[in-house]
This record gives C-alpha cells, structure tokens and sequence, in this order.
C-alpha cells in the first residue's frame, strides 16, 4: 500500500513538473475543426480566442484559463462588450478588435471595472460615445478606438472620473471636433500627463465644453494631441485666446513648455485669418523647434502649398473682402500691413470713382477703365496709399481731389496716359511730404497763358512729380516739348476777334438767350400742373413712404406730393386715378421694391409713367431702389431703364441730398401749378 502511494505520488509529481515546463515556454492550445481557437501563454497570462462566435466554447475557455489578465478576442462578429468577461476576475487588459461591436457599454463586475487598465476596441462600428459609457473604468489608463465610424463623442463622456486615462488612440475615425473634455483629468492636477491621437479624422476645430483656462497647466503638465492628417483650414487664435482665457500670451503660454499640438499635415489656408498664427510660430520658434506645432505647412493656395506657415512672408497672408467692395471690383485685404486693394478692371463701367470702399487704414486703388472720364472726391482717398487710374480716358478733376494729398506720407498717385488738357489750379497749393509721388505724362495739356503755372509748379516739385521730361505739350507754340523747356512767354492765349465783333456775339447770345426762356415759360405756362411729385409705391412699404412724402412736404419751399389712393377721386376706377395723377405731377418717384415688383397695379403704374417719359422728355422720372431686387421679378422694361438710367439707393449715406437733385428746383408760389386737378387735394 505504500509503495502504491508513493508511486502515485512522483508521478503526480512528473507530471506537474511536465505540465509547468510546457505553460513556462509555450502556449496551451485549445482548438476545434470550426477554426475557433483559444491560445493560452502561462508566461504572459494572455489568453487569445479567434472566431468564437459559439459562446458556449468560449465561456468554457474563459472557465479553464480564468486566471488570464489579458483577453484577446478578435473576429467573434461580437455586437457587444460581452458579459462573460466577468469569469477573468483578474482582468487588467481587454482587447475587442476586428468585431463588429457598435456601442460601449459596460456590464462588468466591480472587480473588474476597477482593474482594467487598457481597453482595446480598434476595427469596429461605433458612431457614439456617451456620458456614462466608461464611467466605472477608475484604474484605465489608454484606450484605443481607432478604425472605428466614431461620428460624435459627447460632451462628459471622458469625465475626471476617467482619473487615470493617459492615452486615447481616435486614429482614422469621422470625428470632425475634439472636446476639452478628452483632457479633463488636467481639471485634477496640474501634474498630468496624456496623450489624444486624432490624426486621420475630419476634425476642423477644437471645443471647450469644461473650460479649461491657460491656467489650468503648467510646466509640470504634459497634454499632447496629434491632429495631423485631418480638415483643419485655419486656426482663429483671437477665438482660441478667447476660449482658453489667453489675456497675456508671452508669460501664459509658458505653460505649455512640455505640451504639444501636431496639426501637420492639415489643408490650411494661408490667408489673412491664419497670419496671427503664423506671426505667433514665427516668434515662438527658437524657444522650442522641435515641437511640431511650428511645423504646420499650408495647404493653399497654390505657390504655398507644402511651406511651412511660419516662413510664408507676412504681406502674403490676403484674403477677399465683400462689404463695401465696389461693383466688378475685387477688394483683398493683406492684415499684416493694414491693407485693402481694390482693383477694378474692364468691367468696371461708371464714369466717376466708385461711390463706396471698405474702410482701411490703407487703401490701394487700382482702376483701368475706359469709362472712367473723370475724377470727384471721396472720403475714402484720404486713407488711399497707392492711386493708379492711369490709361484710362480721364478729362476732368474735382479741384478738391487735391485735399487727399494733404498732410500724408509715402502717398503715390498715377495720372498717366489720360486726356486731362489741364488740371486744376488747387494743386499748387499743395505741399508734397515725404514720400508722396505723382504721375501726370502722357496727358494732352495745353500750354497756353492757363497753364503757365504748371511749369512753376512742375520745376518746384522734381523729386515728386516724375518724368517731367514726358510731361508735353499737346497744343500752343511748344507744341511736342516737355512743358518746363518752353519758354514763359510762349504760354500766351490767342484773342483772334475784335471787340466790336466779340460785342455783337455777346448781344446776340444774350437775346437768343431771352428767347429762349421766353419760350420755355410759355410752354410751361401750358402745362399746368396740380402736383410737383406722385409716389406710386406698394402700400406695404407705408412706413418708408411717410418718411420720404414728409420730407418733401416740409422742405423749404415744400413740395406738393400726391401719394396713391389718398388723392385719388372717389368713383374712378384706380387705373384711371394713376392715369390722372401722372398726368398732374411734374415728376413721378418710382418707390421700388420687391413688394412693388409682386403688385400689378404698381407695375401699370411704372409702365404708364415710364411711356410718358418716353413721350416728354420734360417729364422727370426718379427710380428709389429700397433694397436689393429679385432678379426674379424684375420685368424688361424696368431691367432696361435700370441699366441705361441712374437711380437712388435708399441705403445710399447721401440719400436725401441725391434725392433733392433729383427733383425740380422749387418757386414759392409756382404759378405752374394746377388748383383745379380733378384729383383731392389733401
């Protein structure tokens, strides 16, 4: 009996020896003809399992290697983060990848919610991750959902709760923004260290749902977030400084001594929303070049591509600018110095300077134009830097256009290759400064006895008007000779009549003169008038209409306005009212609008005034645009007399003095008018 016993004995004892020799080196296989596997390292506690999708074969492979520490379930077509990992009581390392698992959700014991450090879910279909869906993890340090269809990750999902969590892999999902919240643990300790991997996303900016500040790190803290390879275009740092509290940025941004941001790799465009982050790489640089933040390249445009954002020269950084930009004009501004260009080409066709421009500390205008044939003064030109309307057909200049040049530097105006004979007698009052320059050859000046003091004042401005010696004379005895190489006394003006005649012709003009409104009296004696002004307009537009109508009632002298229905008689029909009420108003101001364009009877109303000013040309027609037109709705003849005929823009900053201009000069008393119009008199 007792050698029985020990011999049962040292075998037991063989074979244990046996058994531990095999786990201490190789794997432990488990393994059926349905290719469902299930490998067990003694030395690693990993357990692997591939296909099991047979939950009964797992759940027995997870009861004979229960003491593993790592599970590593891949290709199990798992929906789900499986109950049965509660067996593996030891559990710190979970890994789920190649599953088809679309939420996370835990339903694992305590013990293991409070062990699990490292949590795999890589290559599945999860879109979502709530609040709530990793809340009991307390002890996880990385987790990694990378290869997913991660859309949304809501605020609180990575909650200081998560107090451990050091990295998050999200590479290659479709999130198109990272939250604060990813780093809220920094809410715990200025000691903190973690890592985001959101390279290869859709991500376009950055959130602060937990209000992390700047003061929120330190030098101790070490945050890293790599978000290359995603949509980010520009970086608005006025927003971001704004967000994270940023007031003082040198000493503040310290704090981020041993963090980083990797934005390589990201289209953006180099224009003038990025230079502020350009400017703060630039400066930044020689503190830290190794983090990868000053690496940051452009993405466009085009002659940047690849370059890094720091080294593209600062008056590149432009971008287009919409309000205020002139019609067929293209305005681009370029932040670095302050300056708006505005270019107008070909297809620029008023003939006076643009009415309005964005507003700037420095403007540049550029204008090449046939149609340009003369120039008035802007407010604008006092802030314009660079002036170019040379080659266009340019004849007359505003005598006050010379106020621009006044008490300013470094100001170049362009005049060349005009068909000024003259200009106007104001400039030689002015006092050029420093840097100003102007350009005036190429223009058709007479030299005459008019212009003798262009010579004085172009020989006392030679290192400010250039090329003097193309500045020629078009007519006179110097005929073909730079104007300041004629002699004064060739600037003579010829009197080719004698008195006598010049006396006769002076008779003769003034008596034409007195026939003439002799005869325009007359005929405005026949066309007695009740009304100065008839307002057909849409009656939603009411509010509008009692501004203007008042306007011109109190007008010194007033205006007589007959307005729509009020003045119309009684047992007319309503066409038959307009009919009369143009018939009985010297101008007839046309309110339109969008509401106007949808009324049938405001449309009779323009097309019978606008067939009497075809009719009479001493008939005054005056266009009030109220806002911008449905192209829609704007009917032919209304589009033809738009683009052949100038009218107002309520919007317009000189709205009322356009509108005076507009309308007849008025007589106290006018004897013109009509008090028998069958229309009521208000």
């Amino acid at each position: 009996m007792l050698k029985h016993t020990t011999t049962s004995f040292f075998l037991l004892v063989f074979l244990s020896l046996r058994t531990r020799t095999t786990l201490g080196y190789s794997k432990v296989l488990y393994k059926d003809s349905s290719d469902f596997s299930c490998n067990f390292s003694i030395s690693t506690l990993k357990l692997v399992i591939h296909n099991g999708f047979i939950e009964e074969k797992v759940i027995n492979c997870l009861r004979t290697y229960n003491t593993a520490e790592t599970l590593v379930d891949i290709n199990s077509r798992l929906k789900a983060i499986p109950e049965y990992i509660n067996i593996l009581d030891r559990l710190t390392h979970l890994e789920l990848p190649h599953n088809e698992i679309t939420a996370v959700s835990f339903n694992a014991s305590e013990h293991i919610c409070k062990n699990l450090k490292h949590l795999v879910l890589d290559h599945n279909d999860i879109k979502l991750l709530r609040p709530g869906n990793l809340d009991c993890l307390e002890s996880l340090e990385t987790i990694s959902l990378a290869n997913n269809n991660l859309q949304v990750i809501e605020n609180g999902t990575f909650n200081v709760k998560l107090k451990a969590l050091g990295h998050i892999n999200l590479v290659n999902n479709n999130l198109t923004s990272v939250d604060t919240s990813l780093i809220s643990k920094l809410l715990l300790s200025k000691n903190t260290n973690t890592r985001v991997n959101a390279s290869f996303d859709r991500i376009t900016g950055i959130t602060n749902s937990v209000n992390i500040t700047i003061e929120h790190f330190s030098n101790l803290t070490q945050i890293y977030i790599v978000l290359t390879h995603n949509n980010m275009t520009t970086f608005g740092i006025e927003h971001y400084f704004k967000i994270f509290n940023i007031t003082h940025p040198f000493p503040q941004l310290l704090n981020l001594w041993n963090s980083g941001f990797d934005t390589r790799f990201n289209p953006f465009i180099c224009d003038c929303a990025l230079f502020p982050l350009a400017f703060a790489l630039k400066k930044f640089h020689d503190m830290d070049p190794d983090n990868p933040v000053f690496s940051t390249t452009c993405g466009s445009p085009k002659r940047f591509e690849g370059m890094l954002v720091r080294k593209v020269p600062a008056d590149q950084f432009n971008c287009s600018v919409t309000q205020d930009c002139p019609e067929s004009c293209t305005c681009t501004k370029t932040v670095a110095i302050g300056l708006i260009s505005v270019d107008c080409s070909d297809q620029y066709h008023a003939d006076d300077l643009p009415t309005t421009c964005p507003v700037a500390d420095n403007l540049n205008i550029n204008i090449k134009s046939h149609d340009v044939t003369r120039i008035s003064f802007r407010e604008y030109l006092r802030n314009v830097t660079v002036f170019d309307v040379a080659n266009c057909f340019i004849a007359d200049i505003d005598p006050s256009f010379v106020d621009m040049l006044e008490g300013t530097k470094n100001k170049s105006i362009y005049l060349q290759d005009n068909y000024l004979k003259t200009i106007p007698k104001t400039f030689q009052n002015v006092n050029f400064s420093e840097g100003q320059v102007l350009t005036i050859d190429g223009n058709q000046f007479s030299c005459d006895c008019h212009t003798l003091w262009m010579k004085q004042w172009l020989l006392s401005n030679k290192n400010h008007i250039y090329h003097q010696d193309k500045i020629l004379c078009e007519t006179g005895p110097g005929q073909g000779k730079p104007m300041v190489e004629v002699p004064d006394s060739d600037f003579v003006c010829q009197t080719s009549l004698p008195f006598l005649d010049i006396l006769l012709i002076s008779a003769g003009s003034l008596l034409v003169f007195i026939i003439l409104v002799l005869y325009c009296f007359r005929k405005r004696k026949h066309r007695r008038l009740r009304y100065d002004i008839f307002i057909p307009h849409s009656c939603e537009d009411d509010d509008i209409i009692e501004v203007v109508a008042n306007y011109l009632k109190h007008h010194d002298p007033p205006y007589k306005v007959c307005i729509g229905e009020r003045n119309f008689e009684p047992g007319k029909t309503i066409s038959e009212n307009i009919l009369v009420a143009i018939e009985s108003s010297h101008t007839t101001l046309l309110v339109i609008s969008n509401n106007f364009l949808r009324s049938a009877w405001c449309n009779m109303e323009f097309r019978e005034a606008h067939m009497r000013f075809l009719r009479d040309r001493n008939i005054n027609m005056v266009l009030i645009i109220l806002e911008d037109l449905d192209a829609s709705l704007v009917y032919k003849e209304l589009k033809l007399y738009l683009e052949t005929h100038v009218y107002i823009k309520y919007s317009d900053k000189h709205f009322w003095a356009k509108l005076l201009q507009s309308l007849p000069i008025m007589i106290p008393n006018d004897p013109t008018r009509d008090e028998t119009s069958p229309l009521i008199s208000e």
